[in-house]
């Protein structure tokens, strides 16, 4: 008896301590749930909470369709603006299973026909990005559609934290300095188009994305888009089969020859020591060849990387690099060019970068235990690369432009621009004429350099675009006067480099006929 009574004490008790586990167990789920949903909420203001209810309806509509999958995964290897990114306003119009458009599907699993029209109104240029992540775990390439539906990431102006959205409605957080290990795509605003629709974008001389409700979509400069590929050749160490021969022939005139000439004098008017004067020839542009980064990998990546849109990098010792929310990096380039009339001209160039053109790193994977099938990728960088370009500037005549302008550059992060009022002093040439060759007048150079006439200094005033919040890297000057190759080393030459110490740039004269 006092034995059966002891097994039913025993028994009891183990009862009511597993009774006991359970309860603690499920109450601690429950009180993880409310924690993280009072974190995701806590990130979102009012602009990103209708990117939330958004990318809830759109991970249901492509649980339900395999046509939406294929479609967002066809549109974004076309990668119209030269990144794998899909435009909604582009593909909305769509069909897919059973005659349903895609605006169709978001509205049924949406919900609420006024929802999403001010969704559409708030978020004009509202893409969607497929990434590329680290060792091949997820891109638009690898994407099988039959099999995975990808959760959905919503960038935040908020934070570098992101939220995503399971394929079950739930809802958790990754930290900045992880990247996932999984299938997941990226709803953001698109920084490269610009809905053509106030005064500012009105006049905007670039290419037509779409027409769309009555805004006119552009890119912001052509270089972002995917129709057009830039020739991008030519390094600051040039092979000698890759440099122009009248560069060439032009160091080698003055500089090798220790002539006091200028080579542009060579290059644009064909003014040597022996033929002292020459009309301007359009044969040649200057012409941005290429950039880099300058200083501290990590702070030079923290310095254009400060904004929740930029690709992200985290203060974690060596420092992990997780760009996979933001695409590429996109870059403004404004050139200030003087004229005689006093004058300016702002001559606007745009061009990008992935992280991987800017910044050489070793990576190494690490798994992220409390987030299933996530990793950290860890990069460690190693140093600075100098990235390829190819951007056209302007023809540089003397007769109609000061001898110097002025270069400056910044990253992107906001596209709405404040208009200011700048002036410089400057200088001129004045060693211009008329000549009679062959029975004919031609307007000329006379002289090298200067010729024999006094240059002319003058305050020239120009109106400049600014943008606040983008990241400002400085400004470097350009001489007509500078030698454009510096020096030649067996086969290669070397040409001239403009640093303003956050970053370094060449600009040579090329040919363009």
């Amino acid at each position: 008896m006092k034995k059966n009574l002891k097994m039913f004490l025993i028994s009891g008790l183990a009862l009511f301590s597993f009774s006991s586990c359970d309860n603690r167990d499920e109450n601690e789920a429950v009180s993880s749930v409310e924690v993280n949903k009072l974190k995701v909420d806590n990130l979102y203001d009012s602009k990103s909470s209708l990117k939330r209810e958004f990318g809830k309806a759109l991970v249901k509509s492509m649980n339900e369709s395999k046509a939406l999958r294929d479609l967002i995964k066809n549109e974004s290897l076309k990668m119209f603006d030269n990144d794998y990114e899909v435009l909604y306003q582009m593909i909305k119009n769509e069909t897919l299973e059973n005659n349903r458009t895609v605006r169709d599907l978001i509205l049924k699993n949406l919900g609420n026909e006024n929802l999403l029209n001010n969704i559409e109104i708030n978020n004009p240029t509202l893409t969607i990005l497929v990434p590329e992540l680290p060792e091949n775990s997820f891109s638009a390439k690898l994407w099988d559609t039959q099999n995975q539906v990808p959760k959905v990431a919503v960038r935040l102006t908020t934070s570098n934290d992101v939220p995503i959205i399971n394929q079950d409605g739930t809802e958790q957080v990754i930290e900045a300095k992880y990247i996932p290990g999984f299938p997941i795509i990226v709803l953001k605003d698109n920084e490269r188009i610009i809905p053509n629709n106030n005064s500012t974008n009105k006049n905007l001389k670039t290419t037509n994305v779409a027409l769309i409700n009555g805004l006119n979509y552009k890119f912001l400069d052509d270089c972002f888009d995917g129709s057009k590929k830039i020739n991008n050749q030519t390094a600051r160490t040039v092979p000698i089969l890759s440099l122009d021969p009248k560069l060439a022939t032009a160091y080698n005139t003055y500089t090798v020859a220790n002539v006091d000439g200028w080579q542009r004098d060579y290059i644009y008017y064909d003014i040597t020591p022996g033929t002292p004067k020459g009309p301007f020839k359009y044969n040649f542009q200057e012409t941005i060849k290429t950039f880099s980064l300058q200083g501290d990998p990590v702070a030079a990546y923290n310095k254009i990387a400060d904004q929740t849109g930029d690709p992200t990098l985290q203060p974690v010792s060596p420092g992990p690099i997780a760009g996979w929310t933001g695409g590429n990096f996109e870059f403004k380039v404004r050139i200030i060019v003087n004229g005689k009339n006093g004058v300016g001209s702002e001559i606007i160039k745009y061009f990008n970068a992935k992280g991987d053109d800017l910044f050489a790193y070793t990576i190494e994977k690490r798994i992220l235990t409390n987030v299933p099938r996530s990793y950290i990728y860890v990069r460690k960088f190693t140093e600075l690369k100098q990235m390829n370009l190819n951007i056209p500037i302007f023809n540089w005549d003397l007769d109609q432009y000061a001898s110097s302008i002025k270069i400056d550059i910044e990253e992107i992060d906001l596209t709405e621009t404040t208009i200011l009022t700048e002036s410089r002093s400057v200088e001129f040439a004045s060693n211009f004429g008329v000549e009679v060759s062959g029975g004919f007048q031609e307007y000329v150079k006379i002289g090298l350099k200067y010729g024999t006439s006094q240059k002319v200094t003058a305050t020239s005033t120009i109106q400049r675009t600014f943008t606040q919040g983008n990241d400002l890297l400085g400004d470097v000057i350009v001489n007509f006067a500078d030698n454009v190759i510096i020096g030649a080393t067996g086969n290669t030459y070397t040409t001239r480099e403009y640093n303003s110490g956050l970053y370094s740039i060449t600009v040579e004269p090329a040919r363009v006929q």
